[in-house]
């Protein structure tokens, strides 16, 4: 009799403790001040046919305090029987403001190159403004706006060029659940000394944890030139499954 009623109060505390956990609730943990992920993919094919493609992407953001920080870069190649058919890289660095809830400064610097597209190395010198218009933790939308200025230095026997410009950015994100997100970078840029030389970006990524640590991305990339750079096609797109690593 006694062990049973040892038992009996045993199971009544274990009963009980999560009562006493609703009433006292942990407290939430501070937002981190880095955020940062890097995301991997590759694809080979052998047999009928031999193509390899590796991607390589990456991002860190220092939260703004009201001094914010954002790194990021690419890389991307693919191979064809042993002949490279796309290569192309990128990395930058974005300097940001916060003025209030609503609107931030920013600005930043980045390098690309993409021989196939007609340039060894572009250098992007940005400057402007954010305003965040949505931000309820299901939609975030945001818009940017600035002046550029772009450097080029292209495949011979094209000439190399150097131009100022602008940017207009549309930057959207919805939580589709605790697991999923859905996201839209839109990024126009007109070339002031040649209006018919204007470029368009987008990126579209879904998103799914797998842990708190791993997840699965799937992205398309269109980029489009409205006067590509010598006998170049206008458009280029990259389609990719990557596991992502977020710390």
């Amino acid at each position: 009799m006694k062990n049973i009623a040892v038992i009996c109060l045993l199971f009544s505390a274990l009963i009980s403790m999560p009562a006493f956990a609703e009433d006292a609730p942990e407290a939430e943990a501070p937002e981190p001040l880095w955020t940062g992920n890097g995301a991997l993919s590759y694809v080979s094919t052998t047999g009928n046919t031999d193509t390899t493609s590796f991607g390589l992407d990456f991002s860190f953001l220092r939260r703004p305090t009201p001094w914010g920080l954002e790194v990021y870069g690419l890389f991307n190649q693919a191979d064809d029987s042993g002949e490279k058919t796309a290569e192309r890289s990128l990395i930058g660095v974005r300097g940001i403001r916060e003025i209030n809830d609503r609107w931030s400064l920013f600005g930043g610097l980045s390098g690309e190159k993409d021989e196939f597209a007609g340039f060894d190395l572009r250098t992007l010198i940005e400057a402007g403004a954010t305003y965040k218009a949505v931000d309820n933790g299901k939609i975030f939308l945001s818009f940017d706006g600035g002046l550029t200025y772009t450097d080029e230095d292209r495949i011979a026997p094209e000439v190399d060029a150097s131009f100022m410009g602008a940017l207009a950015a549309v930057h959207f994100g919805w939580n589709i659940s605790d697991n999923a997100k859905l996201t839209e970078d839109l990024t126009y840029y007109p070339n002031f000394d040649d209006s018919a030389d204007w470029r368009m970006e987008s990126i579209t990524a879904l998103e799914a944890s797998l842990t708190d640590l791993f997840g699965l991305r799937l992205s398309y990339e269109y980029r489009f030139r409205n006067e590509p750079i010598g006998d170049n096609d206008d458009t280029d797109t990259t389609t990719k499954a990557s596991l992502v690593l977020k710390f």
